[in-house]
This record gives structure tokens, sequence and C-alpha cells, in this order.
């Protein structure tokens, strides 16, 4: 499989006291501002960044999420990875399940529940400040075999002009 296009965004985020992090198949990262204690997947929130023409593009996907912080000190990562959704979302959730609306990565390996403890005392803190980097690899092939093997189907919907809410 040859990489037809590579695409990176870089978000930047900062933790709060509220997160949780004990959703079993979902993480999100929250634009807002404000956090309840209901949202156990959120792991930062204030995400500022455009993810522009990525989002749009079939192939396999990366959420690499660093944290730097100085109370409590410490510095923590993980990855997350899957495929593209190939649609443009109003929010930056990634999943375990193939749902593709508002989702930047689906069939996903990891989702709130799976992030290691370090990094989720880190983003326990407002102080908490983090990168968030999102990667997606378009390959030359027909990508569509891999989605099919995770038990994905991925209509292009280019085409259709569509937002990607359907699916």
């Amino acid at each position: 499989m040859t990489t037809r296009r590579i695409c990176i965004k870089l978000l930047q985020c900062r933790g709060h006291p509220n997160v949780q992090l004990s959703h079993p198949s979902t993480l999100e990262l929250e634009k807002e501002a404000s956090l309840t204690p209901r949202g156990d997947c959120i792991a930062c929130v204030s995400c500022k960044g455009d993810l522009g023409e990525c989002v749009e593009e079939k192939g396999l996907a990366a959420l690499y999420i660093a944290a730097l912080s100085f109370f409590p000190p410490g510095v923590a990562s993980t990855i997350v990875s899957g495929l593209s959704p190939a649609a443009r979302p109003r929010r930056l959730i990634a999943r375990r399940s193939c749902h593709r609306v508002d989702s930047i990565v689906i069939a996903a390996n990891r989702a709130a529940a799976d992030v290691p403890e370090n990094l989720r005392r880190l983003l326990m803190s407002s102080y908490t400040r983090c990168l968030a980097l999102y990667l997606v690899l378009a390959p030359d092939d027909n990508v569509d075999t891999v989605y099919e093997s995770v038990g994905c189907i991925v209509e292009d919907m280019s085409d259709r002009g569509a937002s990607g809410d359907s699916g």
C-alpha cells in the first residue's frame, strides 16, 4: 500500500478538573471550555484548531494526545489509531465503532477508559496544556478493503456533497 497523501493538523487544548476518562467506547476532545461530570469520554477542553481537509480523506487515522503540566508536574501522551471516517464532523470524537457522525477516528484501538493513568491524572488539572496531532494517511490503493476488514463501510461522500451525517 503506497501513500497518496498525508494530512497533519494540530489542535491545542487544556485539562479540566472534571475529566474522568471512563467511557469504554469513545474519547472526545471538547471545543467548549466547560465540562460537567457527565462528560466521561472527554479528555480535554477548549480545543482550538481546524482539521480542515484531513477529515474528508479515507485512510488510516491517528490522534496523538500529549499533555504537559507544571501542577501536577509531568508529561504524558497516548495514541489512538483507527480509520478516518471521511466526513465533516461538528465534534472531535474517536470511536471504537464505525459510526461516522461527529467522528474523527472510527474503529479506534482506544477509548477514554484506555488512557494511561499518568495522562489521566495530568488531564484532570486545568493547569495542563495539551497538543493533539491528527494524522490521516490516504493510500493510492483501494482503501475500502481495509475498512471492510474491520467491518466498516464508508461511502465516498464527495460526489454527493453531503456533510457526512448519514452512516
